[in-house]
């Protein structure tokens, strides 16, 4: 441990500001609000090691509040490039429990699929944290064993009366002391128990009789999903989602494109969102997966609880009391939800020992050698653009590096127009040559510009992403194909590479239904099948109106199930479609013995990054874009948010 005096202290703060390859940032009052902030330093007299609690964490220097992933040039058929790197930044009076939330930012974004615009950011941070000095009255870091911290930092300060002690967490922090404190001397043992004093008193005081130790929060949230805790709270909840701004570990957000007024320009930016919005799981057929205020405020403290620690081994609540500061129905306290569930529990809950947070399986951002540029998108050109119905359009794609998408049967792509945003789509064909085939509904704003495209324009192009059908579990099997509505696109995939594979599977049946008989979708293929005495398939349409030719079954897609018979122990069937007909159609597989485990299905939420980062997809603790879209019935059929 290192000894600064408070002048020489200051001396190597104004150093540092005036290091013209550094940007430092540090905790500033907000003399009027009488509350801190993280903000620019020009000068060592701004900084405040004394704060108690700042109004936004640092998460903001590593997941900007808004930041741009890359800018693009609306004269080019496709032109998109990616921002300068940041100046090297230093971040100077970061608390312990913010520097736990950043190591477990590092594990989210680095978990799968390296976001290099976060690791980037993140390695270009200098960190030097601080002790508490005065603990914030909604504080209870010390209840969640936050207080301090053995790593994550370059640099921790500890203020004594007369001067600053300093602990080295890296080289790089070593070297700026090097640089810019020559007169730094080591720590006497007094000054060093002086430390550890200070550091068990703000840690023993911020404690707040939280009787559920964060180590049993998942028993226990598992245990009491239908509380009437969760009504009495979320009634109050005005669903603004200033909780989970101001919280440093809800890291979700939100893409978008903005167009420069010229028209000429423009950047795809990302920004802050929450799982209390309303719109967060809207999908662009204007579905709200989580639309009750209950469901919302319910998956938050889930999320926390249960989620991330089941996915990547930490709690993602540091204790800060930011939430409950800021919330003005006072119902976002952590403490108070916690105990409250803890009293309606079947089983006891009674107080043990705190846990300490479990140790990042994935390694910290700065240990990450090399990243894949993930948010660009691959550029694209339309070679054939088909309209099969008023409201779809069949796509045939080529990526113009030349490489083949190399997809997997099932799995969906990002499809991009720069200036109107990016889109989730189904790959509707099977992987078998150099270009890939899309079919889209016109229902928003970037479906609605890929209809008025025309052969020969650019898209951007992301993926493939998540798990497709496995089409080697598949062999030898019966194959019993349900499919509603736009559920026969990404079926298709499937369906067409089984054909390529004949001699592969068994019997093959495909129930195919829409809504009206102008709906129907891939005629000329399911005349096809009509040709092929491999293939036994039946057609449904919800209703038909007076006047149109149909040979096919009038009613929803249940009532062809009792026209076909199968074998329960050797059949597959593969069920994708709307979600309301998910209920009805695997309600009549298991009533006629089909096994569970036999049943597969492709789930739709709103998949906005793809790769399991924003959150929005999020179904309890599974990643629809990442863990699906496809899944076994048997393994999500508990899953409360699955099929509603």
């Amino acid at each position: 441990m290192k000894i600064l005096a408070k002048e020489d202290f200051d001396a190597f703060v104004t150093a540092l500001i005036e290091d013209e390859s550094l940007h430092v940032e540090g905790v500033k009052a907000k003399p009027q609000e009488k509350k801190f902030a993280f903000g620019p330093l020009e000068s060592a007299d701004e900084l405040r090691l004394d704060y108690d609690v700042t109004i936004l964490p640092p998460k903001k220097y590593f997941l900007p509040v808004h930041e741009t992933l890359m800018t693009f040039d609306l004269q080019q058929p496709f032109s998109v490039s990616q921002p300068e790197p940041p100046l090297k930044q230093v971040i100077i009076g970061v608390h312990p429990y913010d520097i736990v939330a950043i190591k477990q930012m590092d594990t989210y974004y680095i978990d799968t699929h390296v976001d290099d615009a976060y690791v980037q950011r993140r390695k270009n941070t200098v960190i030097i944290g601080v002790h508490v000095v005065n603990v914030s009255e909604k504080a209870f870091f010390g209840d969640m064993s936050t207080g301090t911290v053995d790593s994550g930092y370059d640099l921790m300060l500890t203020v004594l009366d007369d001067s600053i002690a300093i602990e080295v967490g890296t080289d790089t922090g070593k070297a700026l002391l090097n640089t810019h404190a020559p007169s730094i001397r080591d720590a006497t043992p007094q000054e060093t128990a002086a430390v550890t004093s200070l550091v068990e008193q703000s840690v023993s005081a911020a404690r707040r009789d939280l009787t559920i130790p964060p180590d049993r929060w998942h028993h226990l949230l598992n245990e009491t999903q239908e509380s009437s805790v969760w009504k009495e709270q979320s009634d109050k909840c005005l669903g603004c989602g200033t909780c989970t701004m101001v919280c440093p570990t809800c890291f979700c957000y939100d893409v978008r494109d903005e167009v420069d007024i010229t028209l000429e320009t423009g950047k795809r930016i990302r920004t802050w969102d929450g799982c209390l919005l309303i719109n967060f799981t809207k999908v662009g057929s204007g579905e709200i997966f989580r639309e009750d205020i209950l469901e919302r405020y319910r998956h938050r403290y889930n999320r926390k609880g249960r989620y991330l620690p089941d996915m990547l081994g930490f709690v993602a609540c540091v204790g800060c009391g930011r939430c409950s500061t800021q919330c003005i129905p006072d119902i976002a306290d952590p403490v108070t939800v916690m105990n409250s569930l803890a009293q309606q529990a079947k089983s006891p809950f009674q107080t043990s020992p705190v846990a300490p947070l479990p140790a990042p399986g994935s390694p910290t951002a700065n240990e990450v050698e090399e990243t894949d540029e993930l948010y660009v998108p691959r550029s694209a050109t339309l070679k054939k653009v088909t309209p099969l119905t008023a409201t779809e359009t069949y796509f045939e794609i080529e990526l113009d590096d030349g490489q083949p998408l190399e997809h997997q049967p099932g799995q969906f792509v990002e499809v991009s127009i720069m200036g109107y945003g990016e889109a989730p789509i189904s790959i509707s064909s099977a992987p078998n040559g150099s270009t890939f085939e899309l079919v889209v509904r016109k229902v928003g704003d970037v479906t609605t510009k890929l209809h008025a495209m025309k052969p020969g324009d650019k898209v951007g192009i992301r993926g493939p992403f998540g798990k497709g059908f496995d089409t080697e579990a598949l062999k030898g099997k019966d194959l019993l194909f349900i499919g509603g509505g736009l559920g026969i696109v990404p079926m298709r995939s499937l369906i067409n590479y089984v054909l390529d594979h004949r001699e592969d599977y068994g019997n093959i049946t495909i129930l195919y239904g829409c809504k009206e008989p102008c709906e129907l979708l891939f005629r000329e293929e399911i005349e096809q099948w009509d040709a092929r005495e491999d293939v036994n398939h039946l057609l449904s349409a919800d209703t038909c109106p007076e006047g149109e030719c149909w040979e096919g079954e009038i009613g929803v897609i249940t009532c062809l199930i009792p026209k076909i018979s199968f074998d329960p122990q050797s059949t597959m069937a593969i069920v994708v479609g709307p979600p309301i007909m998910y209920r009805f159609v695997i309600s009549d597989l298991l009533n006629r013995d089909l096994p569970a485990d036999h049943i597969i299905v492709s789930l739709e939420r709103r998949m906005k990054c793809g790769v399991g980062k924003c959150g929005h997809c999020q179904v309890n603790g599974i990643y629809i874009c990442k863990d699906g879209p496809v899944f076994n019935y048997h393994d999500i059929k508990d899953v409360p948010e699955a099929f509603t």
